[in-house]
């Protein structure tokens, strides 16, 4: 089990001792020493159960600890660290093979594991300034005016709050029973039911004098399923419950029905056509329209990425600059804790550098008014917003956690529809597309590389001119992302929390985004057919063949 509060602060406070002593003691010939250390130790234990058709496919217990050591050397007005920080994150670093930390509560082989990272973050510091100082004899700098690190005053949090236990044989029937569906439903080749539970214990301590003690479980079902038609065409889709406690989490018999439901969507979708390509005006539902904001705007707004020369910078300077309909809002919120009823797994009340969480305004009323940050400079009068994140030795950069949309003047869902066939009427198109639902997503945002954005479409469908709605399948949506939230006309009335992961240079954290649907004068959909599948060569073990001794097509 994770450590107990006495064995967390003794930790916490021998981890504040080595942090000082490094910074007292580090010392190169020709060097500069340090002037901040700081040592972020998450404590890990996972629990994760899986059924597969009815059995237990495998069942796990994995206790870890990961540690971030920030040795900076220069000074807080310019010191090693580049271009935001967003290549310090090499698994072919030497520090790398450091960030394992032992286990266990006995103190002297965890130091002696934070001792070895410090040696080598330090001299990897060492080596950044020189090669910073380099490259400025071939290269302008254009941060040069802004602050490497901000100065704040130190954050002292200890919060160990006590979690409810894990049961095993209760869980472990769970996935079974749940993924035992699979079984009754013919042409189901893919029928996971996942549980996973991660308790997460984290410590930030530094030589500013801050000490960060805090505690996040996150449980999380997730449902894989695949089916296949006659034809061999292969439906994948996932079900997803990421929420902070059990107690929110479906029954049994819900999440069977929801199962139920879905393959009987699948099934729907795998005789629809494939949708080859198409342009014009989309319905967006609210998970939809949230991931088109994340990938989008969200990513682009992270202020870690304004000061790197390989990023493509789309809205550097362009505060007070519209970039949305005046009746759209953009904020980030990590110490929001829940959102009628439903909790938000990218809630935090201190980021990964030990600064408190605030609400990040980001867009008011369609203009830009701020950017994600953290302690690294931005700005001339540069504070930071608190939201520096990593996920285990990564350093730290702005990232998204509980990004908001809100709309004024929206509208009902039947308005929606209804101004989406206006639309196919008015610019005499055979029909929209309604996008009911969207799995993930996916950005470019380096300079090198195209400004645009994908997502991948779970459910959609096309809407005629007369009303009628039929399955489409195999579709994304990609643009770019001006052209694309520029042609945002209508929101919806409801706003809907979507939990899930975020993957970026510092690593996968959790995130939620509460967003409206969004009706789009115009989107780009791009086919993602797969090549169909060959029948099976006889039925699976608990299927009877088909009448006369004939095999299945």
């Amino acid at each position: 089990m994770v450590m107990s509060r006495p064995a967390t602060l003794r930790l916490a406070r021998a981890l504040e001792g080595e942090a000082h002593r490094a910074k007292a003691l580090v010392k190169a010939d020709g060097h500069p020493r340090p002037y901040f250390v700081s040592h972020l130790v998450r404590d890990f234990e996972q629990h994760w159960f899986q059924g597969r058709f009815g059995t237990l496919y495998g069942a796990e217990t994995r206790r870890w600890r990961r540690c971030f050591t920030d040795v900076r050397v220069g000074s807080y007005r310019a010191d090693h660290v580049r271009d935001g920080g967003l290549t310090d994150n090499s698994q072919k670093a030497e520090s790398y093979a450091y960030t394992s930390l032992p286990v266990g509560t006995r103190l002297d082989g965890v130091l002696q594991s934070v001792w070895q990272l410090t040696e080598a973050r330090y001299r990897e510091a060492a080596e950044d300034l020189l090669e910073k100082r380099a490259l400025s004899l071939h290269y302008r700098n254009e941060n040069t005016a802004l602050r490497s690190f901000e100065r704040r005053e130190p954050r002292v949090s200890v919060r160990t709050p006590a979690l409810p236990e894990v049961d095993h044989a209760r869980w472990q029937r769970f996935v079974e029973r749940a993924s035992a569906v699979g079984k009754t439903i013919k042409g189901v080749y893919g029928c996971d039911v996942e549980l996973t539970v991660r308790d997460c214990q984290r410590i930030f301590v530094s030589t500013e004098g801050a000490k960060i003690v805090d505690r996040l479980p996150l449980w999380q079902i997730l449902v894989n399923l695949e089916l296949a038609s006659e034809s061999g065409v292969a439906v994948p889709w996932t079900l997803s419950h990421f929420v902070t406690t059990p107690d929110e989490l479906p029954s049994l018999q819900a999440l069977k029905r929801q199962i139920r439901r879905a393959l009987g969507e699948m099934k729907k979708i795998a005789a629809a056509d494939t949708l080859r390509a198409y342009s014009g005006p989309v319905l967006l539902n609210p998970r939809a329209a949230g991931l088109l904001m994340h990938e989008a705007l969200g990513h682009r707004l992270e202020g870690s990425r304004l000061l790197s020369s390989g990023e493509g910078q789309t809205f550097k300077d362009s505060l007070g600059k519209a970039l949305l309909p005046e009746s759209l809002s953009m904020r980030d919120d990590p110490t929001l804790t829940s959102y009628k009823g439903k909790s938000l797994v990218g809630h935090y009340l201190h980021d990964d550098e030990g600064v408190a969480a605030t609400s990040a305004s980001l867009v008011e009323k369609g203009s830009i008014r701020g950017y994600l940050s953290t302690r690294a400079g931005i700005g001339k009068k540069h504070v930071s917003n608190g939201h520096a994140r990593n996920e285990a030795y990564e350093r730290p950069m702005s990232r998204m956690g509980v990004t908001i949309v809100d709309a004024e003047d929206p509208v009902d869902d039947a308005e929606l529809k209804r101004r989406l066939v206006e639309e196919v009427k008015r610019r005499k198109l055979p029909f929209g597309i309604h996008v009911l639902d969207a799995d993930s997503g996916e950005t470019a945002t380096k300079s090198y590389d195209f400004q645009a954005f994908l997502g991948e479409i779970r459910a959609a469908k096309r809407i005629y001119p007369d009303g009628r709605e039929e399955y489409v399948r195999d579709v994304s949506f990609v643009g770019t992302p001006l052209n694309a939230i520029r042609s945002i006309i209508a929101a919806g009335a409801k706003q809907e929390v979507d939990n899930s992961y975020c993957g970026a240079e510092s690593g996968a954290v959790p995130v939620s985004t509460i967003c409206p649907a969004f009706l789009v004068e115009s989107l780009e959909l791009q086919s993602n057919a797969r090549t169909p599948n060959a029948a099976p060569t006889y039925p699976m073990p608990w299927e009877k063949p088909a009448k006369g001794g004939r095999k299945r097509s």
